[in-house]
């Protein structure tokens, strides 16, 4: 395995997205990269959906709690942690923020918090590992 310097971390605030984060931790402390947990906004597909204020700052509070445990976790153990956001379809988001950020690494949850319980894996996941030419370590 080559030496890591930049690790993305997929983060919906879920069990198994903690279980990455913390795999991430162990990955980064070991080679002392840089981990960036990133969370996607669900917007609206459907056309004619006004995304209303309370919607913004519903998801605004997901985020927040999805990220700032992430990032206590992360500095806690001494790991070097920054976060983003995006908005869309989430396994697209990753794969997108993934390749223009020039990620060494993906460590997503094997499942998040998506309702649709897939055989082995989420849906996320499984989008993101066939998508992406970048490395992905699926945690369970």
């Amino acid at each position: 395995m080559g030496k890591f310097s930049k690790i993305l971390v997929p983060l919906d605030g879920s069990a198994n997205a903690t279980r990455g984060l913390d795999r991430a931790i162990e990955i980064a402390k070991g080679s002392g990269a840089e981990i960036t947990g990133f969370y996607v906004f669900h917007l609206p597909i459907a056309a004619g959906i006004k995304y209303t204020q309370k919607m913004k700052d519903d998801a605004q509070k997901k985020a927040v709690k999805a990220i700032g445990p992430a990032m206590q976790k992360a500095q806690k153990a001494g790991a070097k942690f920054k976060y983003q956001t995006g908005g869309g379809h989430t396994g697209s988001e990753i794969v997108k923020y993934a390749k223009k950020g020039k990620f060494d690494m993906i460590v997503i949850g094997a499942r998040g918090m998506g309702g649709a319980k897939e055989a082995f894996l989420g849906s996320t996941s499984n989008y993101v590992m066939h998508k992406t030419k970048i490395p992905v370590l699926v945690v369970k």
